[in-house]
């Protein structure tokens, strides 16, 4: 078996078989045959026998290079053995020698190891010396422990701190020694640790008072250091020295796994979280108010913060670094207290529901927190970014959403209040005030852009992102204001209809809205350019030419809307009066023909009324003669259309044509004297008709027919067959051929172009 297992641990088994040996004769014959092919590669050719004696030089060179390669391979190999050989000899000498020094320690340790139980006597004795000479130094002390507490508690009470302090150790030092002493010894005395713990157990309270009168200095730093520093650099020295000890003790557990009561004390971080404190109670200190008794309380409790702030951090800065120690970073570790004692401070007021323009006092002074008025003072100058944000954004949020609710509901209060106050003013017997161009206002717009302003300048104060909130608060509440505002103007309108001696300046009330409404509109695109202009840079400058609107374009829109809502009951007004007047439905009548009093009317009318259109604003001045003008063409065209009048022959038909162009161009007249920019090329439509009435030969209406239909599109079927029945000298079956000859039978599914004729169509 032994000899079985000496071979299978054999070096050469363990690596496998072992590698067949070399056959130099077919390595010879293998060579010879790879030259044999090179030569033959070599000279293939006749001419390249020339070259045999270069050949053989360049393969000498090569067969010579690499002998020498082979010869250095070698050569290195070599010394690589031989070093290692030497090594392997020194190394088989340093272990023999190690051997052989292990072997001496063996035999030492037998040697000796009878005397661990003849020094057994000696070891216990040592102990006992041990004890007694620790109780030998402590003696005294031990002996004049109530001394020592009653002269430690007298000097605490002088204020001596330092001797107190002293004297303190001293009772700390001899009972840890002692305790130290007992837990040493192999069998621990419950009963001498309680006595000792009994005996010195006035130290503890000793350093207990020794504190307080610490933490009293500490929490008047801001004070003391300005009329006696020495107190604070004593309250320090003490409390150094027992973060010292502290230290030194938790070294000594590590190893000896004793700490003595009381330890360790952690004075730094106590004295650190007094500072805190007080900073917290300073900053609380500062509210002398509260809102019951004054509704401006919160106001002069962050001013006398800010005030109490900045005359604390100048004192930091100058003086309290050469008072505390370089480790304490005092200037950065008190700026970061105040900062998290007044984060918390706001905190809780925030928790307390502010009311009002509170919210509105503490978001501005946390904005101006970094700022001159405070941390940015010339004197402070303290980056806030290393502090990081005096509010969380949750904190921020819920102000803002508070402010932004209050907000809501004052603009709903303020507008609809407005709103009322300005509608007294409608029913006034007096015309409205006019601005320096003679348009006429109200106050209803200053009102509502001054209380507007006055937010935005806030929210400004406070921060962008709010502004934009705000902004959005706006368009929704305009929006909704824009809604009851018409709603107002609906009911202003029907009461007056319901007796139209009342109001008596209603025209001008209504022309004075139509100018209020303008002026929103105005107001609107001053905010988008100040506030959202840049975000659609982009886009063209015409806002009727963009696609994408904002709110404060669709708030424009809106309002233009609201103005032009406005002349629409004043020419409902106008043309009460005109149908009142009976002249309108006198046009294309017998009583027509035989008089111009109609258009005498109507001109008139105009006239009359154009006194007060002319204090409306331009836009909208334009605006109001555009839809009068097509609502009087509208009349003719209606009046003609509807066939009142049956001509006997051609004469009184040329008559009548020839008196539907001159009125037309009568009105034309009176229009173009309005206003030089109004489009009056509508009034073309009026000669256009009477030229088929003035027609003699049947023969060539169709002709004529054909043409007017061509330059009116929009015409209708019905329209076109009543206009040819207005000759009177065609039948309507006749009429109706030629009108669908010329223009074809009406199609619903095919859209007409949009004209004069389709708003008459679609009106009724």
């Amino acid at each position: 078996m032994s000899g079985s297992i000496d071979d299978d641990e054999d070096p050469e088994h363990s690596q496998g078989p072992a590698p067949a040996p070399l056959d130099l004769g077919r390595l010879e014959v293998e060579a010879r045959q790879a030259a044999a092919k090179h030569v033959a590669s070599l000279l293939q050719r006749p001419d390249q026998l020339d070259k045999v004696d270069s050949y053989k030089r360049r393969v000498a060179r090569k067969k010579a290079s690499v002998e020498a390669m082979l010869k250095t391979a070698v050569q290195s190999q070599l010394d690589g053995v031989r070093t290692g050989l030497n090594q392997l000899q020194s190394a088989l000498q340093d272990v023999y020698q190690i051997k052989q020094s292990l072997d001496d320690i063996e035999e030492n340790y037998r040697i000796i190891e009878p005397l661990h139980q003849k020094l057994k006597d000696l070891k216990e004795e040592n102990n006992i010396f041990c004890q007694l000479s620790a109780a030998q130094e402590n003696l005294k002390h031990i002996f004049t422990v109530p001394e020592s507490v009653v002269k430690t508690k007298e000097l605490i009470m002088e204020g001596k701190l330092l001797q107190a302090h002293k004297h303190l150790t001293d009772l700390e030092m001899s009972r840890d020694d002692l305790l130290l002493a007992l837990h040493k010894q192999p069998n621990q005395s419950p009963t001498d640790k309680n006595t000792l713990t009994h005996y010195f157990s006035e130290v503890q309270t000793l350093s207990t008072d020794l504190g307080k009168q610490l933490w009293v200095i500490i929490q008047r730093t801001l004070m003391s250091v300005r009329r006696e520093p020495t107190l604070i650099c004593t309250a320090l020295r003490i409390v150094e020295r027992e973060e010292r000890m502290d230290n030194a003790w938790a070294k000594k557990c590590d190893y000896i796994g004793f700490m003595p009561p009381g330890r360790p004390k952690r004075w730094r971080s106590k004295c650190l979280e007094v500072l805190q404190t007080s900073i917290a109670a300073r900053i609380e200190g500062s509210q002398l108010e509260t809102r019951d008794q004054d509704k401006m309380w919160l106001v002069r409790h962050l001013e006398n913060t800010r005030q109490i702030m900045i005359d604390d951090l100048k004192v930091v800065k100058t003086l309290l670094p050469p008072v505390f120690p370089p480790e304490y970073d005092i200037v950065k570790r008190y700026i970061k207290m105040y900062h998290k004692a007044l984060s918390l401070h706001l905190e809780d007021l925030i928790q307390q529901e502010l009311e009002g323009n509170e919210v509105v006092s503490l978001l501005q002074w946390v904005k101006a927190y970094d700022s001159p008025d405070l941390m940015r003072h010339p004197e402070l100058n303290i980056d806030v970014k290393e502090l990081g944000p005096l509010l969380e954004n949750k904190w921020i949020s819920r102000l803002q959403n508070q402010y932004l609710k209050n907000m809501k509901q004052n603009i709903n209060e303020w507008s609809r209040n407005t709103l009322r106050s300005d509608m007294k003013d409608w029913i006034r017997d007096t015309i409205p005030d006019q601005d320096g161009n003679g348009y006429y206002n109200t106050q209803l717009p200053v009102i509502i852009f001054q209380m507007m302003e006055q937010n935005l300048q806030v929210a400004n104060i406070i921060g962008q992102d709010l502004v934009k909130k705000v902004l959005e608060l706006f368009a929704e509440e305009l929006n909704r204001f824009a809604h009851e505002y018409r709603n107002e103007l609906q009911n202003f309108e029907e009461r007056h209809l319901a007796d139209r001696k009342e109001p008596k300046c209603f025209v001008h009330y209504v022309i004075a809205n139509a100018n209020n409404c303008l002026a929103f509109g105005e107001y609107m695109k001053e905010l988008r350019k100040r506030y959202i202009k840049n975000e659609f840079d982009d886009e063209h400058d015409d806002d009727t030419e963009q696609i994408r609107k904002d709110m404060f374009q669709q708030l424009t829109d809106r309002f233009l809307s609201l103005s032009k809502f406005c002349c629409d009951i004043v020419l409902e007004e106008l043309f009460i009066d005109l149908r009142d007047s009976n002249c309108l439905n006198e046009l294309m009548t017998r009583n027509w023909m035989a008089n111009s009093s109609s258009v005498e009317t109507i001109i008139a009318t105009w006239a009359d009324y154009h006194q007060d259109f002319l204090h409306l604003k331009p836009e909208m001045y334009e605006i109001l003669l555009a839809k009068g003008m097509q609502r009087i063409i509208k009349e003719y065209v209606k009046a003609l259309l509807s066939r009142k009048l049956s001509f006997k022959n051609y004469e009184e038909r040329k008559m009548s044509a020839e008196k539907i162009v001159s009125e037309s161009e009568q009105i034309k007249a009176q229009f173009t004297d309005m206003s030089s920019k109004l489009d009056v090329s509508l009034f073309d439509v009026l000669p256009a008709m009477a030229e088929g009435l003035k027609l003699k030969d049947s023969s060539m209406l169709a002709l004529e027919i054909m043409g007017f239909a061509k330059k009116y599109p929009d015409i209708r079927l019905e329209q076109l067959v009543n206009l040819i029945l207005c000759r009177g000298d065609i039948s309507r079956s006749d009429a109706r051929q030629l009108a669908v000859d010329t223009v074809g039978e009406d199609d619903a599914s095919q859209a007409k172009p949009k004209g004069i004729f389709s708003e008459i169509a679609t009106s009724g």
